[in-house]
């Protein structure tokens, strides 16, 4: 799930949650690892004066990386903060 809002900054900002649901705390930080490591990948498509907050829902712990990396891109476009081109 992704939540954004503008920001007057020249930049974007990203929060992360995983739910202690999710697992214990290896599988929680291995979870924000591969978000974090996407949306540094995906930086230069990234739309700039936004915050967002990426809510890691059940299941994502059992997708590998290249899955997860699909649906978070999938998500991005969905909320408008993922451009195609640059």
């Amino acid at each position: 799930v992704v939540y954004q809002l503008e920001n007057q900054q020249n930049h974007f900002r990203v929060g992360l949650s995983v739910s202690k649901k999710l697992g214990n705390a290896v599988t929680r930080n291995q979870i924000k690892r591969r978000i974090r490591h996407i949306i540094q990948n995906a930086k230069g498509s990234l739309v700039d004066h936004v915050d967002f907050v990426v809510i890691a829902r059940k299941g994502v712990e059992e997708l590998d990386f290249d899955q997860v990396d699909k649906n978070l891109v999938h998500v991005l476009k969905l909320a408008q903060v993922y451009r195609q081109e640059r």
